[in-house]
């Protein structure tokens, strides 16, 4: 396999063959998913061989319509042992977005802004996060407070759990996981949808906008507030962007 050390070279790699290009997809996947380790992995889960492939052959699984150069890779190179600082990035930067094949998602990046500049970070290196080490979204007396810029678990009707986060006001799937999904359709009940009305509501409300009977019927607000705990009658709602009392 050739090793990447200039990241410019993602420009070139049309040169690499299919058959290349699998062998390093698979062995950066393995590396990610820690293959053959079996420790027990804490709420932030990348191998230490990932961030190593990551830094060394950055280039490999880029996708090669991307275009990226060195210095959108500062902030990776920089902080590819810090993976707090990656997820906080991603989650609570601005202009976040991905763009990627469902089929070779890991050859893509999510790209977003830090302090006037691009940055981006490879999908396969996007760290995951364990969703068991953290709280869930609960009202306590029909008061909803939760902490700005954190993270918190939703549990779905089917029981799923996934990352949610809090950004002055927005609540909702955290931009690292909801980015790199798969895509699901409407059928029946789906997490993706249901998540997506939830967080409308949810985000609404703690921003201090009116929701009854707009976009979501009485009814649907009701369902969505009696998840979090809040019974009908007086309450608030204060997720980093003020108090909002209803």
């Amino acid at each position: 396999m050739k090793t990447v050390t200039d990241v410019n070279t993602v420009n070139q790699l049309l040169t690499y063959s299919k058959q290349a290009e699998a062998g390093i997809h698979q062995k950066a996947i393995q590396m990610l998913l820690g293959a053959g380790n079996n420790k027990k992995q804490d709420s932030l889960s990348i191998s230490d061989a990932a961030r190593g492939f990551s830094k060394q052959s950055i280039a490999a699984l880029i996708d090669k319509n991307a275009n990226i150069s060195n210095s959108e890779l500062a902030y990776y190179f920089a902080n590819y042992n810090n993976s707090s600082a990656i997820l906080d990035a991603i989650n609570f930067g601005e202009n976040v977005s991905c763009g990627y094949n469902s089929d070779f998602k890991e050859y893509g990046v999510i790209s977003f802004d830090l302090n006037g500049s691009r940055q981006v970070v490879p999908n396969y290196a996007v760290p995951k996060m364990n969703t068991s080490t953290m709280s869930g979204i609960c009202a306590a007396n029909n008061s909803l407070v939760l902490s700005n810029k954190s993270y918190y678990a939703w549990t779905t009707s089917s029981g799923g759990k996934y990352t949610w986060t809090v950004n002055n006001g927005k609540i909702g799937w955290a931009a690292s996981e909801s980015l790199l999904a798969e895509n699901t359709n409407q059928k029946g009940t789906n997490y993706k949808w249901e998540m997506r009305k939830a967080s409308n509501i949810l985000s609404d409300l703690a921003q201090g906008k009116s929701v009854w009977g707009y976009l979501y019927s009485n009814e649907e607000v009701l369902s969505v507030c009696e998840k979090v705990g809040i019974s009908p009658g007086f309450f608030s709602i204060d997720a980093g962007a003020g108090k909002h009392t209803y």
